[in-house]
């Protein structure tokens, strides 16, 4: 149980306190807000109004905080606006972390990066720029196929960095240069898939690969020591839809946080095709990873699954009746954390509430100790955070 609890921290989204003066975090009055506008549901007004505000992080003494308020814009599909500022950015940056920044922006608008080929250029030609961003002016133009394989030597220290996340950029960029290098840097490209989706789809295709080969890819990629790999391979599986690479989420090799949580978001967008799967895993031992994934699927589901929840409940399976108790704990501390995951976290809590009941008979009935247990937990937790 307590393997459980360990495992149970999600990176929802990153918030920052609005009284933080001088910063993008205060374009935003609350979470919730922020949570919207990153989502691209914000209305036109506020949306435009936050974008005004961000993008005076771009210029002048606010320049140093590029690095925040760019990744921002470029999740809001709002970086359309301010490229001229984002390149000027990246050729000025005073640090590798704001140029990376920019770059990585850049890099997710390949199709708008044309009119600013000839500056990103003259920044690889520059005797007085730093060899970083020259790497990093190689990659924005692999992205758009504005470049050809003379300049693959710019990319090279950078696949073999020690940041997992450039490496990725540059595996992808010197695929696109040298298609043939084929399943070489796959694992690159697998990774950069949680950053740059498009990027990391587009560097694939380059390679010509069928799609069964990077089914295969993807799930032994599951197994690779570096968990952003495995978060990659995750991810990219949820989005493909595939079945067979759906069940492999459930085999994982490793039970850190953020690996069980990209395969158990991956599941949860695919419930109706991995639904007899999943409810056969909730009857795992509690202490499998299986039962770790079944658990984290259902919880990212929230309420629209109770049905299932209150029927794992009232089972006569101990395994699964501990963890439909589980789930029940996972969204009351996902509610309690305040942070926007679910679309309407109030009617998620009143629907919550209405769990008690089935949670309090199952605890009641149970002659098994850890069954007895994590029905507990959950209804502590509920309590919480109705008395919160």
């Amino acid at each position: 149980m307590k393997k459980f609890f360990a495992f149970l921290i999600f990176v929802l989204l990153f918030t920052q306190s609005y009284a933080a003066a001088k910063k993008p975090s205060a374009c935003f009055a609350s979470s919730s807000q922020r949570f919207n506008y990153e989502k691209s549901i914000s209305s036109y007004g506020e949306n435009e109004q936050i974008t005004n505000c961000l993008k005076t992080f771009l210029t002048g003494p606010k320049t140093p905080y590029a690095k925040e308020a760019l990744p921002i814009l470029e999740k809001s599909n709002n970086l359309s606006s301010c490229l001229t500022e984002t390149v000027v950015i990246l050729r000025n940056a005073k640090d590798a972390q704001t140029a990376f920044a920019a770059a990585s922006a850049l890099a997710s608008v390949p199709q708008e990066i044309t009119p600013y080929q000839k500056q990103l250029v003259n920044i690889i030609s520059s005797p007085k720029q730093p060899d970083y961003k020259k790497t990093l002016a190689v990659i924005v133009l692999a992205s758009a196929e504005l470049l050809d394989s003379n300049y693959t030597s710019f990319l090279e220290p950078a696949l073999y960095a020690n940041d997992p996340v450039l490496q990725a950029y540059a595996a992808a960029a010197y695929t696109m240069l040298v298609p043939e290098t084929k399943t070489r840097f796959l694992n690159g490209i697998i990774t950069l898939y949680s950053f740059d989706k498009n990027f990391a789809l587009s560097a694939f295709a380059a390679t010509g690969l069928p799609d069964k080969q990077l089914y295969s890819a993807l799930k032994q990629a599951l197994k690779d020591e570096k968990e952003l790999t495995r978060t990659g391979a995750a991810q990219w599986i949820g989005d493909s839809e595939d079945k067979k690479s759906l069940q492999s989420l459930f085999k994982l090799s490793y039970r850190d946080a953020s690996t069980i949580s990209a395969a158990a978001n991956a599941l949860a967008l695919n419930y109706n095709v991995i639904q007899a799967d999943l409810k056969k895993e909730m009857r795992s031992n509690p202490e499998s990873i299986p039962a770790a994934v079944a658990v984290m699927t259902y919880a990212i589901a929230g309420s629209q699954r109770f049905d299932d929840i209150q029927a794992g409940l009232e089972s006569l399976n101990a395994n699964q009746q501990a963890n439909s108790a589980r789930v029940l704990f996972s969204v009351a501390e996902i509610l309690q954390s305040k942070k926007p995951f679910y679309g309407n976290a109030k009617l998620e809590e009143e629907r919550l509430k209405k769990m008690i009941v089935p949670l309090g008979k199952a605890a009641a009935k149970t002659k098994d100790e850890k069954t007895s247990s994590y029905c507990d937990a959950a209804l502590k937790a509920i309590y919480d955070l109705i008395n919160k």
